[in-house]
Protein backbone atom coordinates (compact mmCIF):
# COMPACT_ATOMS: atom_id res chain seq x y z
CA UNK A 1 0.00 0.00 0.00
CA UNK A 2 1.12 3.52 -0.69
CA UNK A 3 1.57 5.60 2.47
CA UNK A 4 -0.89 8.46 2.93
CA UNK A 5 1.11 11.69 3.10
CA UNK A 6 -0.42 14.47 5.22
CA UNK A 7 -1.69 17.35 3.17
CA UNK A 8 0.35 20.51 2.96
CA UNK A 9 -1.81 23.50 4.04
CA UNK A 10 -1.13 25.28 0.77
CA UNK A 11 -2.53 22.39 -1.23
CA UNK A 12 -6.03 22.72 0.23
CA UNK A 13 -6.42 26.34 -0.78
CA UNK A 14 -7.90 27.15 -4.17
CA UNK A 15 -7.38 30.34 -6.09
CA UNK A 16 -10.09 32.93 -5.41
CA UNK A 17 -11.14 32.99 -9.08
CA UNK A 18 -11.07 29.20 -9.58
CA UNK A 19 -14.33 27.42 -10.23
CA UNK A 20 -14.36 23.83 -11.48
CA UNK A 21 -10.67 23.42 -10.76
CA UNK A 22 -11.24 24.23 -7.12
CA UNK A 23 -12.86 20.87 -6.63
CA UNK A 24 -9.54 19.24 -7.34
CA UNK A 25 -7.91 20.99 -4.37
CA UNK A 26 -10.11 19.51 -1.68
CA UNK A 27 -8.57 17.65 1.20
CA UNK A 28 -9.50 14.25 -0.25
CA UNK A 29 -7.31 14.77 -3.31
CA UNK A 30 -4.60 16.82 -1.58
CA UNK A 31 -4.13 14.19 1.12
CA UNK A 32 -2.79 11.75 -1.46
CA UNK A 33 -0.16 14.17 -2.74
CA UNK A 34 3.38 14.75 -1.60
CA UNK A 35 3.74 17.89 0.60
CA UNK A 36 4.49 20.86 -1.63
CA UNK A 37 7.65 21.80 0.31
CA UNK A 38 9.08 18.31 -0.26
CA UNK A 39 8.17 18.42 -3.95
CA UNK A 40 9.89 21.79 -4.35
CA UNK A 41 12.98 20.54 -2.50
CA UNK A 42 13.25 17.47 -4.71
CA UNK A 43 12.75 19.52 -7.87
CA UNK A 44 15.37 22.05 -6.74
CA UNK A 45 17.82 19.21 -6.08
CA UNK A 46 17.02 17.79 -9.52
CA UNK A 47 17.92 21.11 -11.11
CA UNK A 48 21.05 21.33 -8.95
CA UNK A 49 22.22 17.93 -10.25
CA UNK A 50 21.22 19.08 -13.74
CA UNK A 51 23.44 22.15 -13.58
CA UNK A 52 26.29 20.43 -11.78
CA UNK A 53 26.54 17.96 -14.64
CA UNK A 54 25.90 20.65 -17.26
CA UNK A 55 28.46 23.22 -16.06
CA UNK A 56 31.17 20.92 -14.75
CA UNK A 57 32.85 21.45 -18.10
CA UNK A 58 33.39 25.13 -17.19
CA UNK A 59 35.63 24.15 -14.28
CA UNK A 60 37.33 21.18 -15.94
CA UNK A 61 37.72 22.96 -19.27
CA UNK A 62 41.18 24.38 -18.61
CA UNK A 63 42.51 20.95 -17.53
CA UNK A 64 40.87 19.28 -20.56
CA UNK A 65 42.22 22.03 -22.84
CA UNK A 66 45.78 21.35 -21.69
CA UNK A 67 45.41 17.57 -21.72
CA UNK A 68 43.82 17.34 -25.18
CA UNK A 69 45.51 20.50 -26.57
CA UNK A 70 42.33 22.33 -27.53
CA UNK A 71 41.60 25.88 -28.66
CA UNK A 72 39.11 28.13 -26.88
CA UNK A 73 36.76 27.64 -29.83
CA UNK A 74 36.87 23.86 -29.29
CA UNK A 75 36.41 24.42 -25.56
CA UNK A 76 33.37 26.59 -26.26
CA UNK A 77 31.97 23.91 -28.54
CA UNK A 78 32.48 21.29 -25.84
CA UNK A 79 30.77 23.41 -23.17
CA UNK A 80 28.05 24.82 -25.38
CA UNK A 81 26.94 23.55 -28.77
CA UNK A 82 27.73 19.86 -28.17
CA UNK A 83 25.43 19.88 -25.14
CA UNK A 84 22.82 22.23 -26.57
CA UNK A 85 22.46 20.53 -29.95
CA UNK A 86 20.19 17.66 -28.95
CA UNK A 87 19.11 19.35 -25.72
CA UNK A 88 17.27 21.85 -27.89
CA UNK A 89 16.01 19.25 -30.37
CA UNK A 90 14.76 16.78 -27.74
CA UNK A 91 13.24 19.26 -25.27
CA UNK A 92 10.03 19.71 -27.27
CA UNK A 93 9.16 16.03 -27.91
CA UNK A 94 9.94 15.14 -24.28
CA UNK A 95 7.79 18.08 -23.14
CA UNK A 96 4.96 16.83 -25.34
CA UNK A 97 5.19 13.53 -23.48
CA UNK A 98 5.14 15.46 -20.19
CA UNK A 99 1.90 17.17 -21.23
CA UNK A 100 0.35 13.74 -21.80
CA UNK A 101 1.90 11.24 -19.38
CA UNK A 102 3.39 11.04 -15.88
CA UNK A 103 5.77 13.96 -15.36
CA UNK A 104 7.31 12.28 -12.31
CA UNK A 105 8.35 9.16 -14.25
CA UNK A 106 9.66 11.18 -17.19
CA UNK A 107 11.73 13.37 -14.86
CA UNK A 108 13.15 10.40 -12.93
CA UNK A 109 14.17 8.67 -16.16
CA UNK A 110 15.79 11.85 -17.49
CA UNK A 111 17.86 12.34 -14.31
CA UNK A 112 19.19 8.78 -14.40
CA UNK A 113 20.02 9.07 -18.12
CA UNK A 114 22.02 12.31 -17.98
CA UNK A 115 23.81 11.28 -14.76
CA UNK A 116 25.00 8.06 -16.39
CA UNK A 117 26.16 10.01 -19.45
CA UNK A 118 28.12 12.40 -17.22
CA UNK A 119 29.87 9.49 -15.55
CA UNK A 120 30.74 8.01 -18.96
CA UNK A 121 32.61 11.24 -19.81
CA UNK A 122 35.30 9.89 -17.50
CA UNK A 123 36.00 7.13 -20.02
CA UNK A 124 36.51 9.52 -22.95
CA UNK A 125 39.73 8.78 -24.84
CA UNK A 126 39.56 11.67 -27.29
CA UNK A 127 37.96 15.05 -27.93
CA UNK A 128 35.35 13.47 -30.23
CA UNK A 129 34.48 10.82 -27.63
CA UNK A 130 33.97 13.49 -24.98
CA UNK A 131 31.93 15.56 -27.43
CA UNK A 132 29.57 12.63 -28.04
CA UNK A 133 29.11 12.01 -24.31
CA UNK A 134 28.22 15.68 -23.80
CA UNK A 135 25.55 15.29 -26.49
CA UNK A 136 24.00 12.45 -24.47
CA UNK A 137 24.09 14.59 -21.32
CA UNK A 138 22.14 17.22 -23.24
CA UNK A 139 19.53 14.68 -24.38
CA UNK A 140 18.86 13.61 -20.80
CA UNK A 141 18.76 17.11 -19.34
CA UNK A 142 16.19 18.23 -21.90
CA UNK A 143 13.59 16.32 -19.87
CA UNK A 144 14.12 18.24 -16.64
CA UNK A 145 12.62 21.74 -16.68
CA UNK A 146 9.46 21.10 -18.76
CA UNK A 147 8.35 18.33 -16.41
CA UNK A 148 9.50 20.09 -13.23
CA UNK A 149 7.90 23.45 -13.96
CA UNK A 150 4.65 21.83 -15.02
CA UNK A 151 4.61 19.99 -11.68
CA UNK A 152 5.24 23.25 -9.80
CA UNK A 153 2.17 24.89 -11.36
CA UNK A 154 0.01 22.06 -10.01
CA UNK A 155 1.52 22.16 -6.52
CA UNK A 156 1.47 25.96 -6.08
CA UNK A 157 -1.25 28.56 -6.84
CA UNK A 158 -0.67 31.55 -9.10
CA UNK A 159 0.11 33.96 -6.25
CA UNK A 160 3.05 31.79 -5.15
CA UNK A 161 4.40 30.55 -8.49
CA UNK A 162 7.10 33.18 -9.07
CA UNK A 163 8.59 32.47 -5.66
CA UNK A 164 8.23 28.68 -6.09
CA UNK A 165 9.91 28.77 -9.50
CA UNK A 166 12.66 30.96 -8.02
CA UNK A 167 13.28 28.34 -5.33
CA UNK A 168 13.47 25.73 -8.09
CA UNK A 169 15.96 27.94 -9.93
CA UNK A 170 18.19 28.11 -6.85
CA UNK A 171 19.23 24.70 -8.11
CA UNK A 172 21.16 26.50 -10.85
CA UNK A 173 23.69 28.27 -8.57
CA UNK A 174 23.56 25.45 -6.02
CA UNK A 175 24.53 22.89 -8.65
CA UNK A 176 27.03 25.21 -10.30
CA UNK A 177 28.73 25.98 -6.99
CA UNK A 178 28.66 22.42 -5.65
CA UNK A 179 29.81 20.99 -8.95
CA UNK A 180 32.55 23.59 -9.25
CA UNK A 181 33.85 22.95 -5.75
CA UNK A 182 33.93 19.17 -6.04
CA UNK A 183 35.15 19.12 -9.63
CA UNK A 184 37.90 21.69 -9.00
CA UNK A 185 39.25 19.83 -5.96
CA UNK A 186 39.02 16.43 -7.65
CA UNK A 187 40.68 17.69 -10.85
CA UNK A 188 43.51 19.20 -8.82
CA UNK A 189 44.23 15.96 -6.93
CA UNK A 190 43.00 13.14 -9.17
CA UNK A 191 42.42 14.55 -12.66
CA UNK A 192 39.38 15.63 -14.66
CA UNK A 193 38.22 12.09 -15.42
CA UNK A 194 37.65 11.25 -11.75
CA UNK A 195 35.75 14.53 -11.36
CA UNK A 196 33.24 13.52 -14.04
CA UNK A 197 32.73 10.13 -12.38
CA UNK A 198 32.13 11.47 -8.86
CA UNK A 199 29.96 14.47 -9.78
CA UNK A 200 27.69 12.36 -12.00
CA UNK A 201 26.98 9.64 -9.44
CA UNK A 202 24.50 11.40 -7.06
CA UNK A 203 21.93 11.81 -9.83
CA UNK A 204 21.33 8.06 -10.02
CA UNK A 205 20.30 7.99 -6.36
CA UNK A 206 18.17 11.14 -6.69
CA UNK A 207 16.25 9.65 -9.61
CA UNK A 208 15.25 6.68 -7.45
CA UNK A 209 14.28 8.88 -4.46
CA UNK A 210 12.13 11.12 -6.63
CA UNK A 211 10.34 8.17 -8.19
CA UNK A 212 9.54 6.69 -4.77
CA UNK A 213 8.45 9.86 -2.95
CA UNK A 214 6.76 12.19 -5.44
CA UNK A 215 3.10 11.84 -6.45
CA UNK A 216 1.67 13.00 -9.78
CA UNK A 217 -0.85 15.85 -9.12
CA UNK A 218 -4.04 16.53 -11.13
CA UNK A 219 -3.37 19.01 -13.91
CA UNK A 220 -4.76 22.52 -13.51
CA UNK A 221 -5.48 22.18 -9.77
CA UNK A 222 -5.28 25.92 -9.16
CA UNK A 223 -6.63 27.21 -12.46
CA UNK A 224 -10.02 28.59 -13.41
CA UNK A 225 -10.55 26.01 -16.17
CA UNK A 226 -10.56 22.26 -16.31
CA UNK A 227 -7.44 20.72 -17.81
CA UNK A 228 -8.17 19.28 -21.25
CA UNK A 229 -7.97 15.51 -21.51
CA UNK A 230 -5.65 15.86 -24.49
CA UNK A 231 -2.70 18.22 -24.86
CA UNK A 232 -3.13 20.83 -27.64
CA UNK A 233 -0.91 20.44 -30.73
CA UNK A 234 2.53 22.00 -30.71
CA UNK A 235 1.47 24.61 -33.24
CA UNK A 236 -1.25 25.82 -30.85
CA UNK A 237 1.27 26.30 -28.03
CA UNK A 238 3.64 28.15 -30.34
CA UNK A 239 0.81 30.34 -31.63
CA UNK A 240 -0.31 31.14 -28.07
CA UNK A 241 3.18 32.21 -27.00
CA UNK A 242 3.57 34.38 -30.10
CA UNK A 243 0.13 36.00 -30.00
CA UNK A 244 -0.28 36.62 -26.27
CA UNK A 245 0.75 40.22 -25.49
CA UNK A 246 4.24 40.49 -24.03
CA UNK A 247 5.15 36.80 -23.96
CA UNK A 248 7.27 36.80 -27.11
CA UNK A 249 9.31 39.67 -25.62
CA UNK A 250 9.72 37.73 -22.39
CA UNK A 251 10.98 34.79 -24.46
CA UNK A 252 13.44 37.03 -26.34
CA UNK A 253 14.64 38.64 -23.11
CA UNK A 254 15.33 35.36 -21.31
CA UNK A 255 17.06 33.90 -24.40
CA UNK A 256 19.48 36.82 -24.63
CA UNK A 257 20.05 36.85 -20.88
CA UNK A 258 20.88 33.13 -21.08
CA UNK A 259 23.27 33.84 -23.98
CA UNK A 260 25.24 36.24 -21.80
CA UNK A 261 25.10 34.11 -18.66
CA UNK A 262 26.26 30.91 -20.36
CA UNK A 263 29.03 32.76 -22.20
CA UNK A 264 30.44 34.40 -19.08
CA UNK A 265 30.01 31.22 -17.04
CA UNK A 266 32.01 29.21 -19.55
CA UNK A 267 35.06 31.49 -19.45
CA UNK A 268 35.11 33.07 -15.99
CA UNK A 269 37.00 30.11 -14.47
CA UNK A 270 39.62 30.17 -17.28
CA UNK A 271 40.01 33.94 -16.67
CA UNK A 272 40.87 33.33 -13.00
CA UNK A 273 43.39 30.64 -13.96
CA UNK A 274 45.05 32.53 -16.83
CA UNK A 275 45.05 36.10 -15.60
CA UNK A 276 45.36 35.68 -11.83
CA UNK A 277 47.41 32.45 -11.82
CA UNK A 278 45.03 30.54 -9.55
CA UNK A 279 45.13 26.77 -9.31
CA UNK A 280 42.02 24.84 -10.36
CA UNK A 281 40.49 24.43 -6.88
CA UNK A 282 41.09 28.08 -5.89
CA UNK A 283 39.62 29.30 -9.17
CA UNK A 284 36.68 26.92 -8.73
CA UNK A 285 35.92 28.33 -5.27
CA UNK A 286 36.13 31.93 -6.49
CA UNK A 287 33.99 31.07 -9.51
CA UNK A 288 31.45 29.39 -7.26
CA UNK A 289 31.15 32.35 -4.91
CA UNK A 290 30.89 35.14 -7.49
CA UNK A 291 28.85 33.27 -10.07
CA UNK A 292 26.79 30.70 -8.18
CA UNK A 293 26.60 31.99 -4.62
CA UNK A 294 25.47 35.45 -5.66
CA UNK A 295 23.00 34.03 -8.17
CA UNK A 296 21.39 31.84 -5.49
CA UNK A 297 20.63 34.87 -3.33
CA UNK A 298 19.52 36.91 -6.35
CA UNK A 299 17.18 34.17 -7.57
CA UNK A 300 15.55 33.90 -4.14
CA UNK A 301 15.19 37.67 -3.72
CA UNK A 302 13.95 38.06 -7.30
CA UNK A 303 11.13 35.56 -6.83
CA UNK A 304 10.07 37.00 -3.47
CA UNK A 305 10.15 40.59 -4.74
CA UNK A 306 8.12 39.64 -7.80
CA UNK A 307 5.29 38.17 -5.73
CA UNK A 308 5.31 41.26 -3.48
CA UNK A 309 5.59 43.95 -6.15
CA UNK A 310 3.14 42.44 -8.65
CA UNK A 311 0.36 42.79 -6.10
CA UNK A 312 0.68 46.54 -6.65
CA UNK A 313 1.54 46.58 -10.35
CA UNK A 314 1.74 43.41 -12.42
CA UNK A 315 4.30 44.97 -14.77
CA UNK A 316 6.99 44.36 -12.13
CA UNK A 317 7.04 40.79 -13.45
CA UNK A 318 9.05 42.22 -16.39
CA UNK A 319 10.43 45.42 -14.83
CA UNK A 320 12.38 43.51 -12.18
CA UNK A 321 14.28 41.30 -14.69
CA UNK A 322 15.06 44.42 -16.77
CA UNK A 323 16.40 46.24 -13.72
CA UNK A 324 18.61 43.34 -12.64
CA UNK A 325 20.13 42.82 -16.08
CA UNK A 326 20.71 46.57 -16.54
CA UNK A 327 22.65 46.74 -13.26
CA UNK A 328 24.94 43.95 -14.42
CA UNK A 329 26.04 45.37 -17.78
CA UNK A 330 28.50 48.07 -16.61
CA UNK A 331 29.72 45.85 -13.76
CA UNK A 332 30.60 43.00 -16.12
CA UNK A 333 32.41 45.25 -18.57
CA UNK A 334 34.19 47.36 -15.96
CA UNK A 335 35.12 44.36 -13.85
CA UNK A 336 36.96 42.38 -16.52
CA UNK A 337 38.72 45.38 -18.10
CA UNK A 338 40.67 46.32 -14.96
CA UNK A 339 43.50 44.47 -13.19
CA UNK A 340 42.38 44.16 -9.54
CA UNK A 341 41.11 40.74 -8.50
CA UNK A 342 39.18 42.27 -5.60
CA UNK A 343 37.34 44.71 -7.85
CA UNK A 344 36.61 41.94 -10.36
CA UNK A 345 35.15 39.68 -7.65
CA UNK A 346 32.96 42.47 -6.24
CA UNK A 347 31.69 43.49 -9.69
CA UNK A 348 30.93 39.91 -10.69
CA UNK A 349 29.22 39.16 -7.38
CA UNK A 350 26.85 42.14 -7.62
CA UNK A 351 26.13 41.57 -11.32
CA UNK A 352 25.43 37.86 -10.75
CA UNK A 353 23.12 38.74 -7.85
CA UNK A 354 21.08 41.28 -9.82
CA UNK A 355 21.23 39.32 -13.06
CA UNK A 356 19.52 36.32 -11.43
CA UNK A 357 16.31 38.26 -10.72
CA UNK A 358 14.77 37.17 -14.03
CA UNK A 359 14.44 33.41 -13.46
CA UNK A 360 11.24 33.22 -11.41
CA UNK A 361 9.35 36.14 -13.01
CA UNK A 362 10.06 34.94 -16.54
CA UNK A 363 8.52 31.51 -16.22
CA UNK A 364 5.74 32.66 -13.86
CA UNK A 365 4.61 35.17 -16.50
CA UNK A 366 4.38 32.33 -19.03
CA UNK A 367 2.64 29.77 -16.80
CA UNK A 368 0.13 32.30 -15.47
CA UNK A 369 -1.21 33.00 -18.92
CA UNK A 370 -1.46 29.63 -20.67
CA UNK A 371 -3.55 26.49 -20.20
CA UNK A 372 -2.33 23.63 -17.93
CA UNK A 373 -1.62 21.12 -20.71
CA UNK A 374 0.46 23.69 -22.58
CA UNK A 375 2.89 24.43 -19.76
CA UNK A 376 5.49 21.72 -20.22
CA UNK A 377 5.63 22.43 -23.96
CA UNK A 378 5.81 26.20 -23.40
CA UNK A 379 8.67 25.68 -20.94
CA UNK A 380 10.41 23.48 -23.52
CA UNK A 381 10.10 26.18 -26.17
CA UNK A 382 11.79 28.68 -23.89
CA UNK A 383 14.45 26.11 -22.96
CA UNK A 384 14.94 25.33 -26.65
CA UNK A 385 15.62 29.00 -27.38
CA UNK A 386 17.91 29.36 -24.37
CA UNK A 387 19.77 26.18 -25.24
CA UNK A 388 20.18 26.65 -28.99
CA UNK A 389 20.97 30.37 -28.94
CA UNK A 390 22.17 30.90 -25.38
CA UNK A 391 24.08 27.75 -24.47
CA UNK A 392 24.70 26.52 -28.02
CA UNK A 393 26.01 29.70 -29.59
CA UNK A 394 27.08 31.76 -26.56
CA UNK A 395 30.18 29.85 -25.36
CA UNK A 396 31.12 28.96 -28.94
CA UNK A 397 31.07 32.59 -30.16
CA UNK A 398 32.74 33.79 -26.96
CA UNK A 399 35.49 31.21 -27.44
CA UNK A 400 35.93 32.34 -31.05
CA UNK A 401 36.11 35.97 -29.90
CA UNK A 402 38.64 35.01 -27.22
CA UNK A 403 40.86 33.25 -29.78
CA UNK A 404 40.59 36.24 -32.12
CA UNK A 405 41.48 38.79 -29.43
CA UNK A 406 44.33 36.56 -28.21
CA UNK A 407 45.74 36.21 -31.72
CA UNK A 408 45.68 39.99 -32.11
CA UNK A 409 47.45 40.46 -28.76
CA UNK A 410 50.10 37.77 -29.34
CA UNK A 411 53.57 39.18 -29.88
CA UNK A 412 54.73 36.19 -31.94
CA UNK A 413 53.85 35.21 -35.48
CA UNK A 414 51.29 32.43 -35.10
CA UNK A 415 49.15 32.23 -31.95
CA UNK A 416 47.25 29.13 -33.08
CA UNK A 417 50.41 27.28 -34.02
CA UNK A 418 52.66 28.27 -31.14
CA UNK A 419 50.13 28.46 -28.31
CA UNK A 420 47.21 26.17 -29.15
CA UNK A 421 48.34 23.25 -31.30
CA UNK A 422 51.72 22.96 -29.62
CA UNK A 423 50.27 23.67 -26.17
CA UNK A 424 51.19 26.54 -23.87
CA UNK A 425 53.15 24.33 -21.49
CA UNK A 426 55.15 22.84 -24.36
CA UNK A 427 55.93 26.15 -26.09
CA UNK A 428 59.50 26.42 -27.28
CA UNK A 429 60.89 28.97 -24.81
CA UNK A 430 59.86 30.61 -21.55
CA UNK A 431 59.39 33.88 -23.44
CA UNK A 432 56.97 32.26 -25.86
CA UNK A 433 55.09 30.58 -23.00
CA UNK A 434 54.75 33.93 -21.24
CA UNK A 435 53.54 35.61 -24.42
CA UNK A 436 51.00 32.83 -24.98
CA UNK A 437 49.70 33.15 -21.43
CA UNK A 438 49.37 36.93 -21.62
CA UNK A 439 47.60 36.83 -24.97
CA UNK A 440 45.23 34.10 -23.81
CA UNK A 441 44.30 36.08 -20.69
CA UNK A 442 43.73 39.27 -22.65
CA UNK A 443 41.62 37.43 -25.21
CA UNK A 444 39.20 36.03 -22.62
CA UNK A 445 38.94 39.45 -20.88
CA UNK A 446 37.78 41.26 -24.01
CA UNK A 447 35.53 38.40 -25.06
CA UNK A 448 33.62 38.52 -21.74
CA UNK A 449 33.33 42.32 -21.95
CA UNK A 450 31.97 42.10 -25.50
CA UNK A 451 29.36 39.44 -24.79
CA UNK A 452 28.08 41.36 -21.74
CA UNK A 453 26.68 44.02 -24.08
CA UNK A 454 24.11 41.54 -25.43
CA UNK A 455 22.09 42.17 -22.28
CA UNK A 456 21.26 45.66 -23.55
CA UNK A 457 18.86 44.04 -26.02
CA UNK A 458 17.54 41.72 -23.29
CA UNK A 459 16.68 44.72 -21.10
CA UNK A 460 14.91 46.39 -24.04
CA UNK A 461 12.74 43.30 -24.59
CA UNK A 462 11.73 43.05 -20.94
CA UNK A 463 10.75 46.74 -20.93
CA UNK A 464 8.52 46.18 -23.97
CA UNK A 465 6.99 43.14 -22.25
CA UNK A 466 6.21 45.25 -19.18
CA UNK A 467 4.18 47.68 -21.29
CA UNK A 468 2.15 44.83 -22.79
CA UNK A 469 1.42 42.97 -19.59
CA UNK A 470 -1.35 43.95 -17.20
CA UNK A 471 -3.05 42.43 -14.19
CA UNK A 472 -6.41 42.53 -15.94
CA UNK A 473 -5.20 40.40 -18.84
CA UNK A 474 -3.01 38.02 -16.91
CA UNK A 475 -4.30 34.71 -15.71
CA UNK A 476 -8.01 35.59 -15.44
CA UNK A 477 -8.65 33.98 -18.81
CA UNK A 478 -5.96 31.46 -19.63
CA UNK A 479 -4.83 31.54 -23.26
CA UNK A 480 -5.12 28.30 -25.18
CA UNK A 481 -7.67 26.86 -22.79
Amino acid sequence: MQPIVPADPIEAVAEPHASGAAARTTSSSAAKLTPSWLVLTLLMLSYAVNFADRTIINVLGEAIKRDLQLSDTQLGLLGGLSFALLYAVMSVPIARLSDRYSRVRILSTAIAFWSAATMLCAAATSYVHLLVMRVFVGIGESGCSPSAQSLITDYFPRAKRAFAISIYYIGVPLGSFGGAMFAGALAEDYGWRVAFLVVGAPGILLALVLLLLMREPPRGRFDAIEADSEAPPFSAVLRTLWSTPGLRNVAAGTTLAAFTAYSIGAFLHPLFVRDFKMDYSEAAFTYGVVNAGAAAVGTFIGGWLTDVLTRRDYRWIAWLPALGLAIGIPLHVGGVLQSSLTVLVVCMFVSSFAGAFYHGPTFASIHNRIAPRMRATATAILMLLSASIGLGMGPLLTGFASDSFAAAAFTGLDYAGECVRRGMLAAATSEVRAACGAASAEGVRYAIALVSLVNIVAVWNYMIAARRLSREEDGVELHGG
